[in-house]
């Protein structure tokens, strides 16, 4: 058994064994957009376990943001778990900085409840919908395409280079993701809430979404210009594709205690990646 970082020459493997455990059409199938989550070591690492036969058999990624590396993509093969394979991966991502995570699904949680891990209040997802459109015919109308004409620039910084993305700086600085697919627009960092709505709206987009800790002061302002919570809003979660009824249920966790003050960005983990959007 081999345990390590994998690289970019581990491609042929690496894309096998995302086409086996993944979804078809899972963003980490595509050689670009692995190099852009885990070739960089600035940024983030994938570490593999292979198997006698050669193949991969286990993996854990790390995103490293915000001083920690926030874990990802853990998958091991049945019939290898529970020989310490996975404690040895993580093992690796502990190297680079303190762990963390954003878990949004049963096996994920019970995971890191097994290590011991602190939970935290789930993250927040808040979604406006434009005042001015007048008699929208539901769901499908209100995420159906537009056409966004501007000249707004693309921000700086290794999160706005992630394949597929495209994104935006608005004037007052703010940075979102445009998804005029499904006539939306998804707030990244917001510098001024008011300037942020104004601005969207003047372009056309039907609504704007924000993800955050539940100690993000922006919320109260939020809840005061008529923004709601998820679990209250008609726009899903999921919208690469559309999965109507599909709201925001991520959890953030740490290994050690994190401070009291401290925010998860839309760009930590993987729930502000492409093919998670």
């Amino acid at each position: 058994m081999e345990i390590r970082a994998a690289e970019i020459g581990d491609w042929p493997q690496l894309e096998k064994f995302y086409t086996r455990i993944y979804r078809k059409k899972h963003p980490l199938q595509k050689r670009e957009f692995w190099a852009w989550q885990y070739s960089d070591s600035n940024y983030g690492r994938a570490f593999i376990a292979i198997g006698d036969n050669r193949n991969i058999v286990g993996h854990v990624g790390a995103n490293f943001g915000g001083g920690y590396a926030w874990i990802i993509n853990v998958y091991l093969d049945e019939e290898y778990r529970g020989k310490g394979i996975l404690s040895k991966l993580y093992e690796l991502a502990r190297q680079y900085y303190p762990l963390a995570a954003t878990a949004a699904n049963a096996a994920g949680l019970g995971l890191y409840r097994n290590m011991g891990w602190y939970r935290y209040y789930d993250l927040q997802r808040y979604v406006a919908i434009n005042p001015n459109i007048a008699n929208y015919g539901g769901i499908k109308d209100i995420l159906g395409p537009i056409l966004v004409e501007h000249s707004l620039g693309k921000p700086k910084g290794h999160y706005w280079e992630q394949p597929g993305l495209k994104s935006l700086i608005l004037p007052d600085g703010s940075t979102a993701i445009n998804q005029d697919k499904v006539g939306g627009l998804r707030a990244v960092d917001i510098n001024s809430l008011e300037s942020l709505m104004d601005f969207a709206w003047q372009l056309g987009y039907k609504w704007i979404d924000y993800v955050t800790s539940w100690n993000d002061k922006v919320c109260k302002e939020m809840e005061t210009k008529e923004w709601v919570i998820d679990s209250l809003s008609i726009i899903p979660w999921r919208l690469e594709p559309v999965q109507i009824g599909y709201m925001c249920d991520i959890t953030f966790l740490s290994e050690d205690p994190v401070p009291r003050d401290f925010i998860v960005h839309r760009s930590f983990s993987d729930h502000g990646r492409v093919g998670s959007l």
